[in-house]
């Protein structure tokens, strides 16, 4: 157990070596520190205005973290795939004369802590913003660990039998998956003819079935009976509760464990591995997994001469694609617009300025969730692009326009349930989509022009900071023009304003960007 520890304090060292050695490591972690300190204090605000803000707030919330982190965790472990080895351990750690039972429990540091953050996070949450008493806060901790205990105990046993068939592991899997799906369509509909109010959602989790859920359901009772009033129920699902935490613990010490979760754990390292590779390259991963992709035979042909043949290259791929331009980004954006659109409906309305709160949202979800990497950033990549007889302009055009129509109806699908709910004019809800697709037009020229400007020597991370600053202070020049027509002349100018202007930076960023596909050896 020494020796593990050695080498995760080496590891932590190292880390820090490398990050001190790249002062833009440590400006990127400093700017995620400030970006969740800003988060947490918007989700407080939050709280407050959809008057989340008491006690019964606050068991709402950790009856929806517990239901689906316990079950998702569960369907991890059962699968073997809940614990972040490196491709290195199977070499090392695993050969190691140290008991897989200590190497397992070693190697999910990483599960506890962010347990703990969470708590911790709760803890103070309860104190500044739910107004819960200190005395329920101690007792609330001593669930947190409790259910620290019952995690690393599952794990172990999850981990360490051999009587779980990999053909149960998946069904395990397959069943958890189905009972979320469930869980969610009767949340969604229950919603959907309720309304989202405060009472309707105490309401709902107020449910007695919630409670009776095995071990789920006793920790839900828990945070009811700690939080809120005791009774019967919640008095026997606490018990039961710990009951089941001290049955697991002595389990999973006396359970033998011979090592052979290790062959699991080391394709998982693997797979881990290969995805944060594709994270890096700039694609927006969502799984751990990437499935084998199954494309459609296609009869149809396109003939096209210079830079146009790149769009009808990437259309015919596209076509190609089951989904076809419907990607993860359009499922994130049609999310987030069916959530905002219910969760600040009646803040945005009783604003009475809810076309700015959209405008907001529109702006939010260029900056943030500009990661992911589209066909058009592949074109730079390939030698035969420059050898195009075509001018750069005409080349950057096509190379981008199928990302337009795919931004387009990622916009479509943001700013209609947002503008359907809060009743937005119509008109500015389409204003809302052009400023839109312009937004994500300008994120990606402005990410070739950064390309140009930065190179390799930042590396794709520094490319993308400096891409968010430069865009952040080009729109936000705009902003200020457009709130200031806004508030002196009229709040109708607001939409057009902002169209007009962004419309003519991203003009002029995308005619500067047009260099980089003039000359491949610009980059060498």
């Amino acid at each position: 157990m020494r020796a593990l520890l050695y080498l995760t304090k080496r590891s932590m060292i190292n880390n820090l070596k490398k990050a001190v050695k790249k002062p833009l490591t440590l400006l990127v972690v400093l700017a995620c520190a400030a970006y969740a300190v800003f988060l947490a204090v918007m989700l407080a605000e939050l709280a407050v205005q959809m008057k989340f803000d008491s006690a019964k707030g606050m068991v709402i919330i950790l009856t929806v973290w517990s239901l689906y982190l316990f079950l998702l965790n569960f369907m991890s472990y059962a699968s073997r795939k809940g614990i972040f080895f490196r491709p290195a351990h199977a070499h090392f750690i695993f050969n190691a004369p140290v008991d897989p039972k200590v190497v397992l429990i070693h190697g999910a540091w990483m599960n506890y802590l962010s347990s703990v953050v969470f708590f911790l996070i709760f803890i103070i949450a309860g104190i500044t913003v739910f107004d819960v008493s200190p005395w329920r806060i101690l007792l609330f901790a001593g669930i947190c660990i409790c259910n620290l205990a019952l995690e690393i105990s599952l794990m172990v046993c999850l981990y360490s039998s051999e009587r779980i068939s990999e053909k149960a592991r998946e069904w395990i899997g397959r069943g958890i998956k189905v009972f979320l799906l469930m869980v969610t369509g009767l949340i969604v509909l229950y919603f959907w003819k309720k309304g989202v109010s405060f009472a309707a959602v105490s309401a709902f989790f107020d449910w007695p079935i919630l409670r009776m859920i095995p071990i789920i359901g006793w920790e839900i009772s828990a945070f009811h009976l700690i939080l809120l009033s005791p009774d019967l129920l919640n008095a026997a699902g606490m018990v039961l509760y710990l009951l089941t935490t001290i049955l697991l613990v002595i389990l999973a010490y006396r359970m033998p464990c011979n090592g052979d979760y290790y062959e699991d754990a080391a394709k998982f390292a693997d797979t881990y591995a290969e995805m944060i590779k594709r994270k890096k390259n700039g694609e927006m991963v969502m799984g751990l997994e990437e499935k084998k992709k199954k494309f459609r035979h296609m009869t149809v042909r396109y003939q096209a001469v210079g830079a146009k043949a790149i769009f009808y290259r990437q259309l015919l791929e596209y076509r190609k694609e089951r989904t076809f331009i419907f990607s993860k980004m359009t499922l994130l954006n049609l999310g987030i617009g069916i959530v905002m659109a219910f969760a600040m409906r009646e803040t945005a309305q009783e604003s009475g300025i809810p076309q700015i709160f959209l405008l907001g949202i529109l702006a939010y979800m260029t900056l943030i969730f500009s990661g992911y990497l589209g066909k058009w950033e592949t074109e730079i990549k390939t030698p035969y692009l420059y050898l195009i007889p075509d001018s750069p302009v005409k080349k950057l055009w096509y190379s981008t326009l199928m990302e337009h129509v795919k931004a387009f109806v990622d916009g479509v699908l943001l700013c209609v349930p947002i503008g359907i709910l809060w009743k937005v004019n119509v008109l500015e809800v389409i204003l809302g989509i052009l400023i839109y697709t312009i937004l994500q037009a300008n994120r990606m020229y402005s990410k070739v022009l950064a390309q140009c400007v930065v190179g390799d020597v930042l590396g794709r991370t520094g490319q993308d900071v400096v891409r968010a600053f430069f865009q952040m202070f080009v729109l936000g020049i705009g902003v200020m023009v457009a709130a200031l027509a806004g508030i002196f002349i009229s709040m109708d100018l607001v939409f057009p304003i902002a169209l007009i202007y962004s419309m003519i930076v991203t003009v002029i960023i995308g005619l500067i960007a047009a260099i980089r596909f003039d000359s491949m050896e610009q980059m060498a």
